[in-house]
């Protein structure tokens, strides 16, 4: 890189935003394992005036260079549903990519810091790219293997870059894999997940599209109840929701999604899909046509491999009935009974501080393969 002094500008126009979003491949061209975003996707996601964050946030964008070369990149933003729901002092950084120098990230960070400053904080905390339902956390455990879909990937040094700034650690979240495995009994977990069931007078059943369609804001509002009590939840807005979950049916199998029961109403759910970034990483951040309809093959028709749960809950009133048991079980002998080709299914992220989350996919056989950590500091 050249030694040119650094210079800090803002994304201002619609080519600006080009070159931020496009500026990842400049780091990751040597890394098989990145996976390139999808540019149309990501320049609705950050635009202004269609990017669903928008509804209740704010943010600017910026640049690094040394003369004429971009080095880095950085977004810092405000979130109103955070300050309603949290704090009124905290402001957020993301989208964060760096060369290997220690100036260059902490011009970024200053520029970050200066921005959320001028709106009434007093900290900066991230990475988040928006929300923590978006892409969350630096990955500071796990280099070796592909992410799955919405989930963050970075180069080792970027946590020195991070720490050398005076960021502390905040909170961490967990990924887990769950792989076939010598031994693994599918009659015996399948009967383990109903004798659970039968004592919570509950039964399962997988979520068939006319039901998502239909019950979806009943699902929106469990998981807002759900995860009210968890760290740095900031409720589902309508808009986030149809994109997170309602725009992936297409391409989701439906006995990958279950519901569990109590008469008719939902008390816990899991939500998993085919891991899109197993094709996602050969279109080289094309998404035309040819593209879509091979994601669509590869999700609905190709014997399943990867695959990732996005999202599970048990309702408050049952979290003492081990449901959460016998999601994992269900996985389980899913897998097992119905897809002879699966690899691996990605569990994440499951918050630090789900004691009871994380010990049960430990329990079951469940890899922790990656941590993400959020940091923080006063500014």
């Amino acid at each position: 890189m050249s030694q040119a002094p650094v210079a800090i500008t803002t994304v201002t126009t619609k080519a600006d935003l080009d070159i931020f979003i496009r500026f990842a491949w400049e780091i990751y061209r040597n890394d098989p394992l990145w996976v390139p975003p999808l540019i149309p996707m990501q320049q609705e996601f950050l635009s202004r005036d269609k990017g669903p964050f928008f509804e209740f946030g704010d943010a600017c964008y910026f640049l690094a260079k040394r003369g004429e070369t971009v080095v880095g990149r950085i977004s810092a933003h405000v979130s109103g549903l955070y300050e309603k729901y949290h704090d009124t002092e905290t402001g957020f950084f993301g989208f964060f990519e760096c060369e290997n120098d220690r100036e260059t990230a902490h011009a970024l960070f200053d520029a970050a810091a200066d921005w959320v400053r001028a709106k009434g904080k007093v900290k900066l905390h991230g990475p988040l790219s928006f929300s923590i339902y978006d892409e969350v956390g630096l990955l500071v455990q796990g280099f070796d293997s592909m992410p799955a879909m919405m989930q963050t990937h970075n180069p080792p040094y970027y946590e020195d870059l991070v720490t050398s700034w005076g960021f502390t650690k905040t909170f961490d979240w967990y990924a887990y894999r769950i792989v076939r495995k010598p031994g693994m009994d599918a009659v015996k977990m399948r009967k383990l997940r109903d004798s659970i069931l039968s004592r919570a007078n509950c039964r399962i059943q997988p979520i068939e599209r006319k039901d998502f369609a239909r019950r979806g804001p009943e699902i929106k509002e469990l998981f807002n109840d759900i995860w009210s009590k968890n760290w740095g939840h900031i409720p589902l807005t309508d808009r986030q929701f149809q994109d997170i979950f309602v725009t992936l049916q297409p391409l989701v199998r439906p006995d990958l999604e279950s519901m569990i029961l109590e008469d008719d109403r939902i008390v816990a759910f899991c939500v998993v899909a085919p891991d899109m970034n197993r094709s996602v990483i050969k279109f080289n951040g094309r998404f035309g046509w040819l593209e879509k309809l091979r994601l669509v093959y590869d999700c609905r028709v190709r014997p399943l491999t990867y695959c990732r749960a996005i999202i599970m809950g048990v309702a408050r009133s049952h979290q003492w009935k081990r449901l959460h048991h016998a999601i994992i079980l269900n996985i389980f002998t899913n897998f097992l009974e119905n897809h002879p080709t699966m690899v691996s299914c990605d569990c994440s992220l499951i918050p630090e501080s789900l004691e009871q989350w994380n010990k049960t996919l430990l329990d079951y056989g469940g890899d922790r393969y990656k941590t993400f950590r959020l940091y923080d500091r006063a500014i």
